[in-house]
């Protein structure tokens, strides 16, 4: 799917959870790759409804905080399909409960933000940077519960903007990395962007000593670019693919290049490239779980990429195109709220839907 089709992820209704039956075997945090390992063992899996989202959202930060899933801020637009008129900037907030299956709404951001970083370090949400609708932002928020209450706070500011970047923990660092420097909407009523201001910097921010500030490390190879894909396991940052487009009329250059960063090396490694399938996917959105990455799409199609063995392989994929485009893992659950594209949106009145799975089971 090009980014000409894509345009800007914008708005979308739906949200998901699946249940996943995972092979026992070694955590990604004590595996290593072996090239006489048995083939990968796709997941199964099945997809059923649960409760709609209240409000529609993409864009937006997301995590788990005392084991219910959160989401923050993103951007709807106003008018209807065919004829958007205004992409909006929210600070919404709101909390999926996993058992129940309700969500209930939490206090506003303090500021309304779109295509930030942001990770949970210590139960407590950072957002990092974004898009406020007027100006880019350099602040650093954070989500955390006081008591019986949930509570927003301006930690500080980034070192610079930045928008459309990936931010990940690792015990109580948080890495940066990459993104973009300024939003670059197309046209005036927001549609999303160029990304002629990418940049390759990975930094880093250790939330126990707030202090010493962000150190930059090793930028990460290649050529600039958005839209990657990136995930962590608790000792590689992995990056995926990922696009750039230069002006609005050029067709997007897409990569299908891995890296993964070694944290204690300090030190990047280029890896054996995405499936060429998955061009026509992306961009990616990555979850880690046990001993595997997963690659959710805007279509249908999922991936896995098995940490223990290297090997890519296909995943049931889901029944319909929700372009969910944030998940989490929890309680053996995959949730994603969220998400969109420019040129299929969805009307607010469908809602957005939870995906499960009954029962765990194995392929």
């Amino acid at each position: 799917m090009g980014i000409s089709k894509l345009g800007c992820i914008a708005i979308v209704f739906f949200c998901g959870l699946i249940w996943l039956g995972i092979a026992q075997g070694c955590s990604p945090l004590v595996c290593s790759p072996l090239v006489s390992s048995p083939p990968a063992n796709p997941l199964s899996v099945q997809w059923t409804k649960s409760t709609p989202l209240p409000k529609p959202r993409a864009g937006h930060a997301a995590g788990v905080l005392d084991g219910k899933y959160v989401i923050a801020g993103g951007t709807y637009w106003e008018g209807q399909k065919g004829n958007w008129t205004q992409k909006i900037f929210s600070p919404s907030t709101h909390l999926f409960d996993p058992v129940t299956e309700k969500w209930a709404e939490l206090p506003n951001a303090p500021i309304p933000f779109g295509y930030a970083a942001y990770t949970v370090v210590n139960n407590r949400l950072y957002v990092l940077g974004g898009y406020d609708g007027h100006q880019e932002s350099r602040k650093i928020l954070t989500l955390e519960k006081e008591g019986a209450k949930y509570v927003w706070k301006i930690l500080g500011e980034l070192p610079e903007t930045r928008l459309f970047g990936w931010a990940g923990s690792i015990g109580s660092f948080i890495y940066l990395l990459g993104g973009v420097v300024r939003f670059e909407p197309l046209d005036k009523i927001g549609t999303c962007c160029t990304s002629k201001t990418a940049t390759n910097q990975l930094t880093v921010f250790d939330t126990a000593f707030p202090e010493k500030g962000w150190q930059q490390l090793t930028p990460y190879p290649g050529e600039k670019r958005w839209l990657f894909s990136a995930e962590n396991d608790g000792e590689n940052i992995w990056m995926f693919g990922g696009i750039y487009t230069d002006h609005s009329k050029d067709s997007p250059t897409k990569f299908l290049q891995v890296f993964r960063y070694d944290i204690d090396k300090k030190n990047w490694q280029e890896l054996p490239s995405l499936p060429e399938a998955t061009l026509e996917a992306s961009p990616l959105v990555p979850l880690r779980i046990p001993g595997k990455i997963l690659f959710m799409s805007f279509s249908k199609s999922v991936w896995q990429l098995d940490l223990k063995t290297m090997e890519y392989s296909k995943v049931t994929p889901m029944p319909e195109e929700v372009f969910v485009d944030r998940f989490a893992w929890l309680n053996n659950r995959i949730i994603g709220a969220g998400g969109g594209e420019q040129d299929r949106i969805t009307s607010p009145s469908v809602g957005m839907d939870v995906y499960r799975k009954a029962k765990p089971r194995l392929a």
